[in-house]
């Protein structure tokens, strides 16, 4: 039996690019959701079958790693299979291949289904029209520290402040996770990100925001190496963790 993954072809747009003609972060993200969703569609726990239930799957921690700058105009293949889930976690994998085969950057991430009226996550029994025992339990990690480092407002530099208005929203009527990309890489100015690349990004979500909000966000060397950017709302409570690694 054929070991199951779906892929889909896409284009680098100029839209996608940031000043350096490469594929921004946040796009890497949202080509993933995209085929995450349609991943989901297509094995019949998408959309189709957790809105009318009152059901949302929510990306909880993300983890990508870039071998090289994807360019403007590139032609690359993303594929993406999930892994078989534990009592409450749904794993999913991602991989962009050039098209020569080559691979261009692997992620990893963690999901959770939500109860949206009730407000508490579900078990992954809740989805009950899987076979798990079919499933591709291939991993791109060896190991992934999910537990970013936390750190105080005080202890960090505030970068920038911001008010969550409606483009920021999905059809969760929260902030959309690629967002926060934007939100963390805006730590950095044009300067430092011009002679610097991203070798490998992680992002946790940890709190829903909602139009109104203001968040303000701050950064700090991690002495693991690379910077932490993390996301604070009104109550000085974390809302989204990031750890970037850049590479020269």
């Amino acid at each position: 039996m054929k070991i199951y993954e779906h892929k889909q072809d896409f284009t680098v747009k100029y839209c996608d690019a940031d000043f350096k003609d490469e594929i921004k972060p946040s796009v890497a993200l949202a080509l993933m959701e995209e085929v995450a969703c349609a991943s989901a569609d297509e094995l019949g726990f998408g959309y189709a079958f957790v809105k009318p239930r009152g059901y949302a799957f929510m990306v909880t921690n993300i983890h990508l790693q870039f071998f090289r700058p994807i360019r403007l105009g590139e032609r690359i293949g993303v594929k993406t299979w999930p892994t078989p889930p534990t009592r409450v976690i749904f794993g999913r994998e991602y991989q962009f291949e050039g098209e020569e085969g080559e691979i261009l950057l692997n992620a990893t991430s963690r999901w959770c289904l939500i109860d949206m009226q009730a407000g508490k996550v579900l078990p992954s029994k809740a989805v009950d029209n899987q076979d798990y025992s079919t499933y591709n339990t291939r991993k791109l990690f060896s190991e992934v520290i999910w537990k970013l480092p936390v750190f105080k407002p005080c202890e960090g530099e505030l970068r920038f402040t911001l008010t969550i208005a409606n483009s920021e929203y999905d059809h969760n009527f929260h902030v959309n996770n690629t967002r926060y990309a934007d939100y963390c890489f805006n730590c950095f100015s044009v300067a430092e990100l011009k002679d610097n690349r991203v070798k490998e990004l992680s992002i946790s979500y940890i709190k829903q925001c909602k139009e109104g909000e203001t968040l303000r966000f701050y950064r700090k060397r991690a002495e693991s190496g690379g910077w932490l950017a993390h996301g604070f709302n009104e109550k000085d409570e974390v809302v989204v963790q990031s750890h970037i690694l850049f590479e020269e």
